[in-house]
């Protein structure tokens, strides 16, 4: 296999394991969201969910990178 395959298999390998990574900080934002709420943190809050969104929106376009890969 030639080099650039193989750069191009890493890449998608990357871009899968970059977005599950993400989920896994997804749910501790969810977490201390929850949190946040419980002790009327208003502006924490937004700002998680801001985050949580960027980072459904930042898995679109990993998900869709590894997807045009393979």
């Amino acid at each position: 296999m030639e080099k650039q395959d193989k750069d191009i298999l890493k890449l998608a390998k990357l871009c899968k394991h970059w977005a599950d990574h993400n989920e896994s900080h997804k749910e501790s934002f969810l977490k201390w969201k929850n949190i946040a709420e419980n002790k009327n943190l208003i502006q924490v809050v937004e700002n998680l969910e801001k985050a949580i969104e960027m980072l459904d929106k930042c898995n679109v376009y990993l998900i869709t990178a590894y997807n045009e890969i393979k």
